[in-house]
């Protein structure tokens, strides 16, 4: 112990040696928890586990991960964002890695908010003409695009822009009347 490199460890490791993987996580559980615990403090340790579970699972030879330290954290980059693809927090195509923290992270009391707020826009969709419900439901929930839209409900693109325009304004007259 103590006198292998970080890379040499990792090929024990693959090859069966407990005590080689075990020096391992000694020496990098910590700095993989804090680097989640800056990020999501309650899944921090599950993202952890993950991480190395990923590690000893890796397809890539042993031999091949040039700086562990490099790989291991390229791994826990891959848990993370994994995590956070499986949450559903992204809307559209943007990949997850060019969203920010800020975005991608909510506290129960802001998903509780966000609940809140979809059950008082279905309420306030129900009070429209369905055509215009169906029309925003299919381009805002469905990121349908305006073409798709107006294929759906059989109008041209600017009569479907049109009937958006509508309906967006019809909708915030309603929940600025359900706010009231």
């Amino acid at each position: 112990m103590g006198g292998s490199s970080d890379e040499e460890l990792y090929i024990r490791w693959r090859e069966g040696s407990v005590d080689a993987g075990n020096e391992l996580a000694e020496k990098y559980c910590q700095p993989v928890l804090a680097f989640f615990a800056s990020k999501l403090p309650d899944a921090a340790e599950d993202l952890m586990q993950k991480t190395f579970l990923a590690c000893m699972a890796s397809t890539l030879e042993p031999s091949e991960v040039r700086l562990f330290r490099g790989f291991l954290f390229g791994v826990a980059r891959k848990q993370l964002l994994r995590h956070f693809e499986g949450r559903g927090n992204l809307r559209g195509e943007t990949p997850v890695s060019h969203v920010s923290l800020a975005e991608l992270r909510t506290t129960p009391t802001q998903r509780i908010a966000k609940e809140q707020e979809r059950t008082q826009i279905q309420t306030a969709l129900a009070v429209l003409p369905l055509d215009q419900q169906i029309a925003l439901e299919l381009y805002y929930w469905q990121k349908m695009s305006v073409g798709e839209v107006a294929e759906a409900i059989e109008l041209s693109e600017g009569g479907t822009r049109a009937k958006l325009h509508r309906a967006r304004t019809r909708l915030k007259e309603v929940l600025a009347r359900m706010d009231r």
